[in-house]
C-alpha cells in the first residue's frame, strides 16, 4: 500500500500541539526528509518507541519537533507509522503535510488509518466503530460504552457464540454421518448450545433499548398543576435560570427541554405547561404539548405543592399515571404545612433540600445506574445482525425435530455469518468502506 498522510489532531483550529501521521512503507524515509536530530544517523539506527526531540523543516518554515516511530508491525495500523508533533499552528500543519505530499505521500482518506488496521488485522470492525463512537461521544457514558466496543466487550461474546455454534455444527454433522448411532445424545448436545446461544443474544439484544438512552439520554418530564414548581425545579437542577418563574399560574405555555449530565449519564429534562383545564388558546396548546411530552418520557416526576391542600385536580393527575413510570415529588418544603402521603420524595428548589437525592432516585429509576456498568449495543449495524440471528436460531428451535439437520444446520449457519459481520470476519467490501468514509480524516 501506498503511504498515507493527516492530521491526527483536530484540523479545524489551532492549539499548543498539532500531530501528523504517516503509514506505510515509506513512513520513516518521508518523515526522516522533514525531520533531523542528532540522534538520528541513518533510517537504521531510528529506535522504535521512543520520542525523539529534534528540528522540523518543510518547504517554506522551522520548527522544534518530535518524532515517534512504530515499525511495523507492532503499530496501530500493522505498518510502518511515524508520528510528528509540532506546535499547533495552522500554517505549520498545512506546510509540513503539503511538504510530506510532495515528497510522494498520499492525503488519507476519511478512517484510513483504522481501515488498514482493520485490514491487516489489528482491529475487529466493532472495535473501530468503537473508535469513532469514542471521538463523537456526548457524554461520559457515551465514551464508557464506545470504550467498551473498542476494547472488544462485544466482539469477546460474539465469537464465544460462533464457538458454540460451531460446536452445534459439528454434532449435526455427526447426526448427518451417522444416523442411527448416538442420534438421541447429539440431539440433546445440539439442542442445549443453541438454545443458550439464543437465549444469551436475545438478552444482548433486550439490553440494546438502552443503547438510545446513552445515545440521545433519558427523558424526564416535569409535570404538574400550575405554580407546583416545575420551572422552579429545572432551574434548581440547571443552575441557571433558564425557564421564566412567577406567582401566576399558567406562566409556562410550552415545553422547555434541557439537557442535564448526571454521574456521565445524559438526562434530557422536558418543563410543562401547568396540566388544567383552560379557556386561553394558546396555554391550551401549552396543555396538550405537556400530555405529549409526558406519554413520551422514560419518567415522569409529579410535582405536588406542600404549601397549598391537596386538590381534585392533583389527585386525579396522580392517578392517571399509574401505569406510567413516576416518582412523586412534594415540593416547596421549605415552606410546606400540607403533606402528601403519596410523596416519595419531599425538596425545596429553593434551599437545594433532597435535589442531590431526586438525581439519585431519577437514575435508579430508570435504570441509568446499570447502563454504566453493561455493555450494550448502541449501533443499529449491531442490533439488525443480532436480531438476523435471533431469528435464525428461533426457527432452528423450533423446527428442530420437524426438519433434517442439514436443514438445522443452515439455520446455524446464517446465524454465524450474522455474528460474523459485526467483527468483520464476514463481511462485504462495500459494507466496511461506508463504515470507515463516516470516521474523520486522521483516524
Amino acid at each position: 500500500m501506498d503511504t498515507i498522510v493527516a492530521e491526527s489532531t483536530s484540523p479545524v483550529s489551532a492549539g499548543a500541539v498539532g500531530i501528523v501521521r504517516l503509514s506505510g512503507e515509506n513512513a520513516l524515509p518521508l518523515a526522516l526528509r522533514v525531520f533531523s536530530s542528532k540522534e538520528i544517523a541513518s533510517p537504521d539506527s531510528v529506535e522504535p518507541r521512543k520520542m525523539i526531540l529534534g528540528m522540523l523543516r518543510t518547504d517554506t518554515l522551522m520548527d522544534k519537533a518530535f518524532c515517534f516511530y512504530c515499525k511495523a508491525p507492532l503499530s496501530f495500523t500493522g505498518e510502518d507509522v511515524v508520528e510528528i508533533q509540532t506546535h499547533g499552528g495552522r500554517a505549520v500543519i498545512r506546510s509540513l503535510i503539503r511538504t510530506l505530499v510532495s515528497f510522494g505521500a498520499r492525503p488519507a482518506l476519511p478512517g484510513e488509518f483504522s481501515k488498514r488496521a482493520y485490514l491487516n488485522g489489528k482491529l475487529t470492525l466493532d472495535a473501530a466503530e468503537g473508535i469513532a463512537d469514542l471521538i463523537s461521544a456526548r457524554s461520559e457514558a457515551e465514551a464508557m460504552q464506545a470504550y467498551r466496543l473498542l476494547s472488544g466487550d462485544l466482539a469477546k461474546g460474539i465469537y464465544a457464540s460462533e464457538e458454540r455454534l460451531t460446536l452445534a455444527l459439528a454434532n449435526l454433522e455427526v447426526a448427518l454421518d451417522y444416523p442411527e448411532e448416538l442420534l438421541e445424545d447429539t440431539d440433546t448436545t445440539c439442542l442445549g448450545i443453541v438454545k443458550s446461544v439464543l437465549s444469551d443474544l436475545k438478552l444482548l439484544l433486550a439490553h440494546s433499548r438502552d443503547g438510545k438512552k446513552i445515545r440521545e439520554g433519558i427523558t424526564v418530564a416535569i409535570a404538574g398543576l400550575p405554580n407546583a414548581g416545575k420551572s422552579s425545579l429545572l432551574n434548581a437542577l440547571l443552575k441557571d435560570e433558564r425557564a421564566i418563574v412567577t406567582d401566576i399560574p399558567g406562566t409556562t405555555r410550552d415545553t422547555l427541554y434541557e439537557t442535564l449530565e448526571i454521574n456521565g449519564t445524559p438526562v434530557n429534562l422536558v418543563d410543562t405547561a401547568g396540566l388544567r383545564d383552560t379557556e386561553d388558546l394558546i396555554e391550551k396548546i401549552g396543555v396538550a404539548k405537556a400530555k405529549d411530552a409526558i406519554n413520551g418520557a422514560d419518567l415522569v416526576l409529579l410535582l405536588e405543592d406542600g404549601s397549598v391542600p391537596q386538590t381534585k385536580e392533583e389527585k386525579e393527575l396522580f392517578l392517571s399515571l399509574k401505569n406510567k413510570k413516576h416518582i412523586v415529588v412534594q415540593s416547596k418544603s421549605d415552606a410546606a404545612r400540607y403533606p402528601r402521603e403519596e410523596a416519595d420524595l419531599c425538596i425545596s428548589s429553593k434551599t437545594g433540600e433532597n435535589l442531590g437525592a431526586l438525581l439519585d432516585r431519577i437514575l435508579a429509576d430508570t435504570g441509568a445506574k446499570a447502563l454504566a456498568d453493561t455493555a450494550v449495543l448502541t449501533r443499529e449495524r449491531h442490533v439488525f445482525a443480532v436480531k438476523k440471528a435471533v431469528d435464525a436460531l428461533q426457527c432452528a428451535v423450533d423446527n428442530f425435530f420437524s426438519v433434517s439437520p442439514d436443514c438445522t444446520a443452515v439455520d446455524l449457519r446464517t446465524a454465524c455469518r450474522a455474528l460474523a459481520s459485526i467483527t468483520g470476519d464476514d463481511v462485504t467490501e462495500e459494507v466496511y468502506e461506508k463504515i470507515f468514509s463516516e470516521f474523520c480524516v486522521g483516524k
